[in-house]
């Protein structure tokens, strides 16, 4: 069994063989999120649905901050670079989706041009949390895109196991509440979360067939990328402390997003100690 981080050519061997495969059933889950968010917007049920969900009981405010803050790009990069950094195969993937959405977010949040929620609905109606935004731009949602990504790429990295089909679930139900959470907190539309998670699973499906035609694995296995993705990690924790404060579940989501950084980081210098020492 391959674990997750290690570069072995058992692992060479098998993704490559997922590699050939995973874009056709990506390019299917993107179609249909994308497509499913598309009727939604342009239907009643868009509206209908966040009234529903902000006439909930149960306002829940750290609990959905700490969600929507586990949708923040920033927050994404870094967990997943983190576990991904000591496999050339998954950091490749990573870095090419990342890539891939840094480009399309901002320019289909043009392109659409979408009032948010709390720019055309009486604030009355909806149980802001935080400080969502208020203006245009609301299709797609990047945080659900990142949510998409997010899942796809887990589906990508994890083997064929037992173990493996756990994470992906806890990977998927995770996604779909980061999601979710973008609807309950009011910065987005329904239709617009669901296109966003199709958009994001579908850069996953475009950046796998771009590594098979095109591949940086090799390039990155060498020494410096190690040191550099410290520097990436760094420059990202500061971007998500310097977010404004809006409450303590989104600075928890911040010091999880630490930690898996830094036993990402102690246990890559444990193993290179190691080596160090056998040299």
């Amino acid at each position: 069994m391959t674990a997750i981080g290690d570069n072995t050519a058992e692992e060479g061997a098998s993704g490559m063989a997922r590699q050939a495969g995973v874009p056709r059933w990506l390019l299917v889950c993107a179609i249909v999120g994308v497509v499913a968010g598309q009727l939604v917007h342009h239907s009643a049920l868009d509206r209908a649905w966040l009234l529903a969900l902000h006439q909930r009981p149960w306002r829940g405010d750290d609990a959905w901050l700490f969600l929507t803050q586990m949708g923040d790009s920033a927050w994404v990069l870094l967990v997943l670079l983190a576990l991904a950094v000591h496999s050339p195969q998954r950091l490749a993937w990573l870095l090419k989706s990342w890539i891939l959405g840094a480009i399309a977010s901002p320019l289909l949040k043009r392109a659409w041009d979408t009032p948010r929620p709390l720019a055309v609905l009486d604030p009355a109606l909806l149980q802001a949390v935080g400080q969502p935004a208020a203006g245009h731009h609301a299709m797609p949602s990047g945080h659900a895109m990142a949510a998409g990504t997010w899942v796809a790429l887990w589906f990508c990295f994890l083997p064929r196991s037992p173990w493996g089909h756990a994470v992906r679930v806890l990977a998927l139900c995770g996604g779909l509440a980061v999601a979710l959470s973008r609807v309950a907190v009011g910065a987005h539309w329904p239709g617009d979360v669901l296109t966003g998670f199709g958009l994001g699973v579908l850069l996953v499906a475009l950046a796998v067939a771009w590594e098979s035609r095109r591949p940086w694995a090799q390039r990155l296995g060498r020494a410096w990328v190690w040191p550099a993705s410290l520097v990436l990690q760094a420059v990202l924790v500061g971007v998500l402390w310097q977010q404004p404060w809006e409450g303590a579940g989104k600075q928890v989501a911040n010091a999880l997003a630490l930690a898996v950084a830094l036993v990402s980081v102690g246990c890559a210098w444990r193993s290179r100690s190691k080596k160090a020492l056998h040299v």
